[in-house]
C-alpha cells in the first residue's frame, strides 16, 4: 500500500493546502490517518475523496472469467500488474479469496488501468494452451490411443491439417495442449470429441450386438471399469497410489487432476474417493503426497471459499484484501458485537459488515457511508447564521461581526444578500448603499 499512501499525501498537499494530517502507525502495522481543519465542511470535503481513493473499484468484466483471472498469479501476468500500476499510478489487487480484481487510484486512472489490464489478460489467456483431457467417466478408455492412431505419433495429422497451430501429447496425463488461435482451438477439440463419440457409438453397438447371443456373458459394459482398472480414467493404472482413508488404488496423475479441478471449479469439496459407493474423505497425509506446499495452500484456500459459499449468509470472510479471517454474521434481532480480526486486527460490525461504529446504529452509519455530507445538512438545519458561500459553496458559520464576511475561496460576501464581490471595499460599499448598515439591525 505503498503506493496509496504517497498518493494520499499528494492528494492532501495538492488541493488542500492549510489542512493539517499525519500518518499514524499502530503497533500492529495498521496505518490511520488523522485530518484537522476549522471547518467540519472540510473535513466532508476531504473524507470523501478520500474514503473512494481508498475504497477502490471492483473490476467485472464479462471477458474476466476465472480462467484469465488466475493468470495474474502467472510470471507473465505479474509482470502485466506490475507495468501496467507504473503506467496509471495505480494499485491492482487480486484478490485470492473473493476471487476479485480491484484497483485503487483516481477515477481516470482506474478507467485506464481496467482497460490496459482486462487487454493483457485477454492476450495472455489466447497465448495459453488449451487442454483437452483424454480420458474421464464420460469418454472412451483407449481415446489416447484411438488420438495417436488417427493423427500419428508425433500428432503430425494436425499440423497437416493446421499448420499454424502447434499441438502436444502428455502421455502421463492423458492430455493435449494445443497453442493457437481461438477457433483453431475449438477445430482440435471438435475433432478429439467426434472421435470419442465415434469410438463410443462403436462400443453401444457391439455391446447390443451381443445381446441375447450365445456370447451375452461378453457384452461390453461401457460405464463399468475393471477391477484394476482406475476409478477416475477407467484404464489401467498408472504410477498407482493407495489412499489413506479406504485403500483403494488411482492413478496418481488422475488424483493430481482431481485436486487440481477442485480448485478451479470451487464445487469438488469435500474431496472423496470416487471408488463407486465409497466417498471417504481423502486425508492430509495423503494431499501432501500428491501436492506441493504453494498448491497445497491453494487448495486450503478453495477449500475454505467453497465452505464459506456454501453457508452463504452465515459466515463471511474478513474485508481486508487477501485476509483468510471469516467471522460469522449476526442475526438480525442479536447484539451487535465487533469482529476483531486476529490477522489483520481491523474491527467489523457484523450485522451490516462495515467498520464497527459503537455509538450509531447500521442504518445511519450505512447512510452517513454513503453520504458523508448528510450530517452537515443535518447540523445546518435550523441556523440562520450558517449559509454558503455563492462562489465555492463552502459552508460558512458567522458568530459575530459586520455583514462583511471573506470565504477561504477570496470572494468578499455580503451575508445579507450573499451577494459576492472581489474587494472588501467594493462590499462595504454595497453594504453602505444597499442596506445602509455594515451589521444587523435588530
Amino acid at each position: 500500500y505503498f503506493c496509496l499512501l504517497v498518493g494520499l499525501k499528494s492528494y492532501l498537499f495538492l488541493l488542500h493546502a492549510g489542512v493539517s494530517y499525519n500518518f499514524e502507525k499502530t503497533e500492529n502495522g495498521i496505518f490511520r490517518l488523522k485530518l484537522t481543519a476549522n471547518a467540519t465542511k472540510t473535513i466532508a470535503d476531504l473524507r470523501r475523496p478520500l474514503e473512494i481513493l481508498m475504497k477502490g473499484k471492483t473490476i467485472n468484466h464479462p471477458d474476466l472469467t476465472l480462467s484469465a483471472v488466475q493468470l495474474l498469479l502467472s510470471r507473465d501476468g505479474v509482470a502485466h500488474l506490475k507495468s501496467i500500476e507504473q503506467e496509471t499510478g495505480t494499485y491492482i489487487m487480486y484478490d485470492r479469496q473473493s476471487l476479485n480484481i480491484k484497483v485503487f487510484g483516481h477515477q481516470e486512472q482506474m478507467a485506464a488501468a481496467e482497460v490496459k489490464l482486462v487487454h493483457a489478460l485477454r492476450q495472455l489467456l489466447e497465448k495459453k494452451p488449451l487442454e483437452i483431457c483424454l480420458r474421464g467417466h464420460n469418454l472412451p478408455p483407449d481415446l489416447m490411443k484411438k488420438t495417436v492412431e488417427n493423427f500419428g505419433v508425433d500428432l503430425e495429422g494436425f499440423n497437416k491439417e493446421m499448420p499454424e497451430i502447434k499441438v502436444e501429447l502428455h502421455q502421463h496425463r492423458h492430455l493435449l495442449k494445443v497453442w493457437g488461435s481461438k477457433e483453431d482451438k475449438r477445430r482440435v477439440e471438435r475433432m478429439i470429441f467426434e472421435l470419442a463419440s465415434f469410438k463410443h457409438s462403436s462400443l453401444v453397438q457391439l455391446a447390443s450386438e451381443n445381446v441375447g447371443g450365445k456370447e451375452d456373458n461378453q457384452r461390453v459394459d461401457y460405464s463399468e471399469p475393471s477391477e484394476d482398472a482406475c476409478p477416475i480414467c477407467l484404464c489401467e493404472i498408472e504410477d498407482p497410489f493407495r489412499l489413506e482413508s479406504c485403500g483403494h488404488m488411482f492413478c496418481l496423475a488422475c488424483l493430481m487432476d482431481q485436486c487440481e479441478s477442485a480448485m478451479k471449479s470451487h464445487d469438488g469439496f469435500p474431496i472423496c474417493c470416487l471408488k463407486t459407493g465409497c466417498k471417504e474423505p481423502l486425508l492430509v497425509v495423503d494431499l501432501k503426497h500428491l501436492l506441493s506446499n504453494e498448491k497445497l495452500e491453494d487448495l486450503f484456500r478453495a477449500s475454505l471459499r467453497a465452505f464459506v459459499a456454501s453457508r452463504a449468509g452465515m459466515y463471511r470472510f474478513c474485508p481486508t484484501p487477501d485476509c483468510q479471517s471469516i467471522y460469522q454474521v449476526a442475526a438480525p434481532d442479536a447484539e451487535t458485537k465487533p469482529f476483531s480480526c486476529g490477522a489483520c486486527y481491523v474491527e467489523i460490525c457484523t450485522k451490516c459488515h462495515f467498520e464497527y461504529h459503537p455509538f450509531i446504529s447500521c442504518e445511519a452509519y450505512k447512510e452517513y457511508k454513503e453520504d458523508p455530507d448528510s450530517t452537515l445538512l443535518e447540523w445546518r438545519k435550523g441556523k440562520a447564521n450558517v449559509k454558503s458561500c455563492p462562489s465555492c459553496g463552502y459552508t460558512i458559520e458567522k458568530a459575530d461581526g459586520c455583514n462583511h464576511v471573506e470565504c477561504r475561496c477570496g470572494s468578499h460576501i455580503c451575508w445579507v444578500c450573499l451577494e459576492n464581490f472581489r474587494s472588501s471595499e467594493e462590499c462595504y460599499g454595497h453594504l453602505r448603499s444597499v442596506h445602509q448598515s455594515f451589521v444587523d439591525i435588530v
